[in-house]
């Protein structure tokens, strides 16, 4: 009899283990407050990778597996920008939104072309949902269906900036290179993917409030 109740007992814990309630960690902008205090803290690192010499940030919290998914993220978004045989990096980082609800870094890139000597001036951005400490794609931003209106609404923005939209331009694609503010998301079209004007990178500022009805 003592077995059996034991069984039971065990058998009554391992059910309510599985019938705990799942945490949602999808990314939502509902509830969000610019205002709001991060629980994030960040400090700044510097790492050489070959010959490239990058600063960005690091961080610490509470949520320990959430700090975590993010330091290893950053840790691959800069181990991209290693040195090669061609290529070296000068980075800096800045970060341009910490809230509640994300945080995001845009990074200024110094690239030399080994062969050349010539530099050119890159950026590249990481952002991040503070629910689970992953990295945000694009996509993660919006609810379904909203490739139309979110290109409707980069367009007009080229227009109101009068600038020349390269031939067979790509409004949203695949690997979209984005950072928030606390107010806007700003798209970064690198060399040849927007537009051709100045040194070729054009920046995009989009205020959140302009793309109610498409944002989570």
């Amino acid at each position: 009899m003592r077995k059996l109740t034991v069984f039971f007992m065990a058998l009554i814990l391992f059910n309510l283990s599985f019938t705990k309630e799942k945490i949602d960690t999808t990314f939502t902008f509902q509830e969000f407050s610019p205002m709001s205090e991060s629980s994030i803290k960040i400090t700044e690192r510097t790492k050489t990778l070959g010959m490239s010499r990058i600063s960005y940030p690091a961080f610490s919290g509470k949520s320990s597996d959430v700090v975590k998914n993010m330091n290893k993220a950053m840790e691959k978004f800069v181990s991209e920008y290693k040195s090669t045989k061609n290529k070296t990096y000068v980075g800096t980082s800045e970060v341009t939104a910490n809230n509640n609800t994300f945080i995001s870094v845009l990074f200024t890139f110094e690239e030399r072309d080994a062969k050349t000597g010539k530099k050119t001036k890159l950026h590249d951005a990481i952002s991040f949902n503070l629910k689970n400490g992953k990295p945000l794609l694009l996509k993660d931003l919006f609810v379904d269906g909203y490739n139309n209106s979110l290109k409707s609404a980069i367009n007009d923005k080229f227009k109101q900036f009068g600038l020349d939209q390269v031939d067979k331009f790509n409004a949203i694609p695949k690997r979209q290179s984005f950072y928030l503010n606390n107010d806007s998301l700003v798209l970064i079209y690198s060399k040849g993917e927007g537009s051709n004007f100045a040194d070729g990178e054009t920046f995009i500022p989009l205020i959140l409030g302009e793309l109610v009805g498409i944002l989570k």
